[in-house]
């Protein structure tokens, strides 16, 4: 993140930590949006299928991920009219070469959390990519590549709006507080992991839980050693929960 001019509104005030809190907390109701369709359909129909009909599915995949995209392009507009672009590194110089080291060792890291904890605990590892080809061409037959297009699209607004999330809570947190390590803590992959934690515990299990903690705990260091980028922070971000 990276502090620009104001923009020039009658209303214009710099960022404060109550308006990154507002920011991040806006994109984790965002995450919930997925939740209020599917309550819709069990409302409607009194049940929520493992999969829709192909043209639903693809429809309600493409049109979260959008929106999703969406919020998070509305949330940095927000930002930078508050005067912090939450886009680029706040570093004024390129990243050296031992901080794209450290970043890429904990992107391994982050990706075998991903791989390896549910494996010690359910003996069991599926990655998300491949299980849902599969269980696409179950359903779908030949056609299964339109709905992982689509599932594609899904997930990268989803990781941009996780990314966003972790992003304005981590910038909240070092306003909140300003002793000479709360640079180094990576505030928004605490936050991030123990939210998407509880929510993956209720849905999915603890393995999953813990894989998902761990790994975005290790995003949040990304964070830090990125210089609080939201774009580099977006896609380390979609590569790691490619394995979630």
């Amino acid at each position: 993140m990276r502090s620009v001019e104001l923009a020039d509104v009658w209303d214009a005030r710099p960022a404060d930590r109550g308006f990154m809190t507002a920011l991040a907390t806006m994109s984790f109701i965002g995450l919930g949006l997925e939740l209020v369709v599917d309550g819709s359909v069990l409302t409607v129909t009194g049940d929520i299928p493992t999969y829709y009909p192909l043209a639903l599915q693809i429809l309600f995949w493409v049109g979260l991920g959008l929106a999703w995209l969406a919020l998070a392009r509305l949330l940095v507009a927000w930002s930078r009219r508050r005067g912090v672009d939450p886009m680029p590194s706040e570093f004024g110089t390129p990243l050296s070469h031992r901080t794209w080291s450290r970043t890429f060792v904990c992107f391994v890291a982050a990706v075998l959390a991903a791989i390896v904890l549910p494996v010690f605990v359910t003996d069991s590892w599926s990655m998300a990519p491949v299980r849902n080809y599969f269980e696409l061409y179950e359903m779908y037959g030949p056609v299964a590549w339109l709905p992982m297009v689509a599932w594609l699209v899904y997930h990268v607004g989803r990781a941009c709006l996780i990314a966003s999330f972790l992003a304005y809570s981590h910038r909240a947190l070092r306003l909140r507080f300003s002793f000479p390590a709360a640079g180094f803590i990576p505030w928004g992959g605490v936050v991030v992991g123990v939210s998407l934690g509880v929510v993956m515990f209720l849905a999915a299990g603890g393995a999953v839980a813990i894989a998902t903690l761990v790994s975005t705990l290790l995003l949040g260091i990304i964070h830090v050693l990125t210089g609080e980028s939201l774009r580099t922070t977006a896609v380390f971000t979609a590569l790691v929960f490619l394995f979630l």
